[in-house]
């Protein structure tokens, strides 16, 4: 009996001290990954809200250096090199530090990730980049700070960061073409390529604006491997139209119109029939 009420006393004790108080973070921590070219940037970050207070020229200094966000570094991750505003930058993790001003703001990476909030004094020795955009008036007010990637295209993005009325974009570049063409190459180059590999080799030739014969010359093989599909006739129809072949175009468009309708893909029909009317004027 007294070996079980002892149990009963450690085991309480343990959890006594293990106990620990939780409540909601006043600026909850966040993630974002987003996809750029072939590769990724990760963002972590703590979100702090304005809660009826002045944000920049009070909260936040103007002119000296900021942890941009709350609690520990603001931390981004680069899946390979990447150009950040101009600046090449290794692939890597580094803290983003910031110094905003009325207008513009310098931003910063920097190798040490394990700060608590911004040092007193950046160590030259690392940091990695140093840029400076500018600062953008946002019509819409930002109650909780915000960093967020927009303006997507296809080897290059916008990392945004709002708080209050004030917007900045950094533009980030990751270069995947050599990586593509690469790819296209020994794929192609293989018996096992299919007609999905060819459409999709031409339709980046025609988006990059790379050669259009070639980007034509996939896409024929890709609808003699697979005839009859409309989305690859289409895309097929915009390649003739790019090498200046109004006439092939809109035949070709025609009959990705015709084999939209029997699949009833309104989409298709719409593209088509609007390219077809844009080719069709003198």
């Amino acid at each position: 009996m007294k070996k079980n009420l002892l149990a009963l006393l450690v085991v309480g004790a343990v959890a006594m001290l293990s106990a620990q108080v939780k409540t909601p973070q006043p600026s909850p921590s966040a993630s974002l990954k987003q996809a750029i070219g072939l590769s990724e940037v990760v963002v972590e970050y703590s979100r702090p809200s304005a809660n009826d207070r002045k944000v920049f020229g009070n909260l936040v200094p103007m002119g000296q250096l900021w942890r941009t966000g709350a609690n520990g570094s603001t931390d981004i991750t680069f899946g390979q090199e990447a150009n950040f505003n101009g600046v090449m930058v290794p692939a890597g993790k580094y803290a983003l530090y910031t110094m905003p001003s009325g207008g513009e703001w310098e931003v910063v990476l920097y190798k040490d990730t394990e700060q608590w909030g911004a040092p007193k004094q950046l160590d030259d020795k690392l940091i990695v980049a140093k840029t400076k955009v500018k600062a953008l008036k946002n019509p819409l007010f930002v109650e909780t700070f915000s960093i967020d990637f927009n303006d997507l295209k296809t080897d290059q993005a916008n990392l945004i960061m709002s708080w209050e009325n004030t917007m900045v974009k950094v533009p980030i570049m990751m270069d995947s073409k050599k990586q593509v063409l690469e790819s296209i190459s020994s794929t192609l180059s293989t018996k096992d390529a299919k007609a999905s590999d060819y459409n999709q080799a031409a339709s980046y030739y025609l988006q990059e604006k790379l050669d259009l014969k070639k980007a034509l010359e996939y896409s024929k093989k890709a609808n003699l491997l697979a005839p009859d599909t409309f989305y690859m006739l289409k895309l097929q129809a915009e390649i003739e139209a790019a090498n200046g072949m109004k006439m092939e175009a809109i035949a070709t468009a025609t009959q990705s119109l015709a084999l939209a309708k029997k699949a009833g893909n309104d989409d298709y029909v719409k593209i088509n029939m609007d390219n077809i009317a844009k080719w069709s004027k003198k």
